[in-house]
């Protein structure tokens, strides 16, 4: 049985329900909404209101196509509308509690995805762990990614996103959580914001640990003048690069439609996951590539766990490749782009380790390391060598049942957030042992909770997870966690 429940914010009252101790908040505005003549806009100060506030009923999540990740995800049949920056909130508290919080940003390639859906509901983690848990939905693709300096709207769904951190930061004490104890978490492109965000003094204050899930460090970002997205879009539409105006009257089906015919191009690199929209380096928000800030110790200030899946690769090729059919010649030829003269060497390298010995799983491995797992390492040793301890990494090697997928990106998730009413639907869950799972999620989601709360991911019952630090200590999650060391 659900009872409704008001609490009192510092912008006004709010309505939300109380399930199984839990207290849920829905599609709460961190912003004004940036629609019509403000769509590239950045997030306004936060709304206030005189009434009560029904945040009973989920918000929508930005327009989006289908995700490229569909296929092991899983589809979600939600409401969508430029209206959707908003925050959600589960709370097992008092407004007297003071506990700690977990903020989740959401990935997606910068593209889809969104803080409100059922996937990310955060009521099993609030109540299995006791945390305040936050979820952040904010604009993407085109509306939240696309640089377009005329109108000085640039890396917009960062911003969304500070905006949310600086609306938790201010009203989180009346949900039971205690503002000066936040841990941001984020998967893939969220994970790669919270990067951007700590290779600045931005974020400072507004977060004081971080978790990386799949983070694609070893993306590079271009500049707003070296960024073709937004021509291309405009041809696309039939317009040419001096008629930016349209761009803020077209309807938004309109605009997706376009997006759409262009995906239907491929890539001219087999093997790239390199998602048409990205945050762009600016000179303010994001001086430099993320990876070059954390790398120089910028983010020596936040506690810090670093984690990849396995095959992080092997989730944007599933059911039926291009890379299915390289030839020999075609596989050196990838190679040779990313090693130089290096390639055969590598490529060889590659192919040993791998069974079975297919040229779409031996691309998938150059790429998981490349885009993921080097430099996910990289920055968990550079942070250990500029003196943050409390740095933590681990590598998801669990099996998923659906063929091809191994240990393939997003196969932490259900893991965290623990909903097997929603995940055990997904591709990548389906057929898998409930028992095998739930014993694996007490550890991965305990672990992550007891960082949250302590900065330390260790606990009764839980495997031993020392730091980073000189041995290059890594926990891996699978059927018998366990932990590598390679000492220098």
């Amino acid at each position: 049985m659900s009872e409704d429940i008001v609490i009192k914010t510092p912008f006004g009252e709010v309505l939300g329900t109380r399930t199984d101790g839990v207290s849920c908040f829905r599609r709460l505005p961190y912003s004004e909404p940036c629609t019509g003549e403000n769509r590239f806009a950045k997030p306004s100060k936060p709304p206030c209101w005189d009434e009560c506030f029904d945040a009973r009923a989920a918000g929508p999540v930005a327009p989006q196509l289908p995700s490229r990740l569909d296929a092991v995800m899983g589809a979600y049949d939600v409401p969508q509308d430029e209206n959707c920056l908003h925050v959600d909130i589960w709370t097992p508290h008092s407004p007297d509690a003071h506990a700690p919080v977990l903020v989740f940003i959401h990935g997606g390639a910068f593209m889809t995805g969104g803080g409100s859906l059922p996937c990310y509901d955060g009521h099993a983690l609030a109540k299995q762990t006791g945390l305040v848990v936050v979820t952040v939905t904010y604009r993407l693709g085109a509306l939240g990614f696309m640089p377009m300096p005329e109108f000085n709207a640039i890396n917009l769904g960062l911003h969304d996103q500070i905006a949310a951190l600086r609306w938790i930061n201010q009203a989180i004490q009346a949900f039971g959580g205690d503002p000066e104890h936040v841990t941001i978490a984020g998967q893939s492109a969220g994970a790669y914001s919270i990067a951007a965000m700590l290779g600045t003094d931005i974020s400072r204050g507004l977060f004081n640990q971080a978790i990386l899930m799949s983070a694609p460090l070893g993306l590079t970002l271009k500049t707003a003048d070296d960024s073709t997205v937004r021509t291309a879009l405009l041809h696309e539409l039939g317009y040419n690069a001096s008629q930016l105006d349209k761009l803020r009257e077209i309807p938004v089906e309109t605009m997706l439609k376009a997006l759409a015919r262009m995906q239907k191009t491929p890539s001219a690199y087999l093997g790239d996951v390199t998602p048409p929209f990205m945050p762009v380096i600016d000179g303010d928000l994001i001086p430099r590539n993320p990876l070059q800030a954390l790398l120089e110790g910028r983010a020596v200030w936040c506690k810090t766990i670093v984690g990849i899946t396995r095959d992080e690769h092997a989730s944007f090729s599933i059911g039926g490749s291009a890379l299915d059919d390289l030839s020999e010649e075609d596989l050196l030829a990838i190679f040779e782009r990313q090693f130089g003269k290096d390639g055969k060497r590598m490529l060889e390298e590659t192919r040993a380790k791998r069974v079975p010995t297919t040229s779409r799983m031996i691309v998938c491995d150059m790429r998981s390391d490349v885009d993921f797992i080097a430099p996910s390492y990289a920055f968990a040793h550079e942070q250990w060598k500029h003196g943050q301890m409390s740095t933590y990494a681990y590598q998801f090697d669990w099996q998923s049942p659906l063929p091809g997928l191994g240990a393939g990106h997003c196969l932490d998730l259900p893991f965290l957030f623990n909903n097997p009413p929603v995940w055990n639907r997904t591709p990548m869950l389906d057929g898998a042992d409930p028992t095998e799972v739930q014993d694996l999620t007490w550890r991965f989601q305990g672990a992550l909770a007891a960082f949250a709360k302590t900065g330390n991911p260790n606990g009764q019952g839980l495997p031993y997870w020392p730091e980073y630090a000189e041995s290059k200590a890594v926990l891996h999650f699978a059927n018998e966690v366990n932990l590598t060391v390679s000492k220098m």
